[in-house]
């Protein structure tokens, strides 16, 4: 009786493993979105009081519906330095130490306070992306173990913060329109010959402030993936197991 049922109940078991494992991995990439902070219009402040960083990298890219600003930090950072950063109605900031002001690009802008940290050589000191909302992002302080930088935006828009680890990084998302387009402009890619420019490709996921070449995403969890794919494969070798019964 049971030898009769065998081939049914492998089918549906196989059914169920396919099902179980597809509902895995779904479940892991929404839960993964939806672990971003929402935008909003207030300044922030956070980042470890114990931890001293230095800064070795600065990156700009646009995504769909925010622009993305990653300030890297050395791989001996354990984690990111205390940080301030306050929302202005306009894009003029005040040089530490100076007094001086600037005007950045932009009507509006955000100025980053990093504490008990410092600048590697190499970095650039003044980046125009012009990207929809972030338009140019300058230093301008490297003083006593305080790190500040001036970011001009197009307008007063809300943002969002995320530090990741392993590297450690500070991700500052500025919110803009759905879909919307930078600006291509000469200016925007020129770079002093010794410097890397900055990556302007939106090839980087939600949570994550590298590329998706690189590996993988922060925050994206990769057990559960794996059993996943695991189930998915099971369900796979059963079914045919079961075809090759019946010949």
């Amino acid at each position: 009786m049971f030898a009769l049922h065998r081939p049914r109940f492998a089918l549906r078991l196989a059914t169920l493993t396919v099902v179980a494992g597809a509902a895995a991995i779904g479940c892991v990439i929404q839960t993964s979105a939806q672990d971003l902070p929402a935008f909003t219009c207030t300044d922030k402040s956070g980042g470890a009081a114990s931890a001293a960083g230095t800064v070795t990298g600065i990156r700009i890219a646009h995504h769909d519906g925010y622009d993305r600003l990653v300030i890297d930090f050395s791989s001996g950072t354990t984690a990111v330095p205390q940080y301030d950063l306050t929302r202005q109605n306009s894009s003029t900031v005040v040089r530490d130490a100076s007094g001086q002001s600037v005007t950045l690009e932009g009507s509006a802008g955000i100025r980053a306070v990093l504490r008990n940290s410092d600048i590697a050589s190499g970095v650039p000191s003044d980046l125009k992306p012009r990207l929809p909302e972030i338009r140019e992002i300058a230093n301008i302080g490297n003083f006593e173990r305080v790190v500040s930088y001036g970011v001009g935006l197009k307008t007063a828009a809300c943002f969002r913060v995320l530090e990741l680890s392993g590297p450690t990084r500070l991700v500052i998302d500025v919110q803009t329109p759905p879909d919307a387009v930078a600006s291509v402009s000469p200016a925007a890619t020129a770079q002093p010959s010794s410097v890397a420019a900055p990556s302007v490709i939106p090839s980087d996921l939600a949570a994550t402030g590298h590329p998706a070449s690189t590996g993988q995403p922060a925050g994206m969890p990769i057990a559960p993936i794996l059993l996943g794919l695991l189930a998915v494969t099971a369900g796979l070798t059963i079914a045919g197991l079961r075809r090759f019964a019946r010949k």
